[in-house]
């Protein structure tokens, strides 16, 4: 079956031709000049809305024209962390008329720098990025290059950009030290993705509460899949000197160990206890539920979306920002609290609330 020919463009010269005016007229009607006539604009805008025409956003930003669009890079939309990440970014994008173009890296370094080199000559007007290694050589040209680009969670480490992220160090020792109220005294840490300074900070949280609470068990267990950490967990659980809690750095960890535990017919909060970092939505459907440090999202999306924005339009003068925001624990009964206590949240390391067992 033959195709219908595809419509041809219109361009702004069929827009002048069909208004009876100049190109230019017609572009000086389009960016708000104010020497065109009601008369004339009028013309245009009906031919404008006859002919279809969309002006060409790589022509305005040759012209130094603004696209009104940003760039956005996670490393996995259905990660329910950078799922609102991104849904805050939207919102916020569009409250100042901006579109936001989203792509996945996969957390795969080849498929993130075809992104960016894609989305810089797109063009956008900024790109807020999640870098799948915050080491890599090519970040340094993609800071020192015109497009300005701010990094939510992972900061680049190799030179100075604008970045986002929470206090991940104080959130660990947040949760170690309600771990630690208890009664628990041999307390793992279970990472994963432990190239990322986010968990970095987080394991060197794990081990500051370890030293200032003087408990001589230290055991920290890097896994690197959900199949591979099977057997690695399950050896640790079933050891003869097993820990009696659990810190669990990331909520892939943290989800993998419920499935380990699970296996074992181990049960949270009784058999052993458990402290995650990054808090969920479904970790209140478990039983028992999952006590977790819980990171603002959204807030970090928005905080990311302002402070580039604001860079776009050169309202900001130091050459680099970083914002850092705090992060709450969420108890619930996977630490040891009985069932019967409200969640409840604390800012500071020593603010949780008082452990029942």
């Amino acid at each position: 079956m033959n195709q219908p020919p595809k419509k041809k463009r219109a361009t702004l010269q069929d827009v002048a031709l069909a208004a009876g005016v100049s190109p230019m007229t017609v572009s000086r009607t389009i960016n708000g000049h104010p020497y065109v006539t009601l008369e004339t604009a009028r013309k245009i805008q009906e031919a404008i809305q006859s002919l279809d025409y969309r002006p060409n956003h790589a022509a305005r930003v040759l012209t130094g024209k603004l696209s009104r669009s940003i760039g956005l890079i996670v490393p996995d939309i259905s990660d329910t962390f950078f799922s609102v990440v991104s849904h805050a970014v939207q919102e916020t994008a569009r409250a100042e008329n901006y579109l936001v173009w989203l792509a996945a890296s996969e957390d795969d370094l080849a498929i993130e720098v075809a992104q960016v080199e894609t989305m810089t000559h797109h063009p956008v007007d900024g790109i807020i990025l999640v870098p799948s290694n915050s080491r890599a050589p090519y970040l340094k040209g993609v800071a020192a290059a015109s497009t300005p680009v701010v990094t939510v969670d992972r900061p680049i480490e190799i030179t100075a950009t604008d970045s986002v992220g929470v206090e991940n160090r104080a959130g660990a020792i947040m949760a170690m030290d309600h771990l630690i109220q208890h009664g628990y005294k041999r307390i793992a840490c279970i990472a994963a993705n432990t190239h990322l300074l986010p968990i970095k900070d987080r394991i060197a949280g794990y081990k500051d509460s370890l030293q200032r609470s003087r408990l001589s068990y230290s055991k920290e267990v890097l896994l690197k899949s959900s199949a591979s950490s099977r057997p690695v967990l399950t050896d640790l659980l079933t050891s003869r000197n097993r820990p009696d809690a659990l810190f669990t750095a990331n909520n892939a960890s943290t989800i993998w160990v419920i499935e380990t535990l699970k296996e074992l017919n181990m049960k949270m909060g009784k058999d052993i206890g458990l402290v995650g970092f990054d808090d969920v939505d479904f970790f209140t459907l478990i039983t028992p539920s999952v006590t977790a440090v819980r990171q603002p999202a959204a807030e970090l999306g928005n905080a990311a979306t302002r402070l580039l924005l604001q860079r776009i339009n050169n309202e900001v003068r130091t050459p680099s920002v970083r914002v850092v925001l705090p992060v709450t624990l969420t108890i619930r009964e996977s630490c040891g609290c009985k069932k019967s206590t409200k969640a409840s949240s604390a800012q500071k390391p020593h603010d949780a609330a008082v452990p029942s067992k």
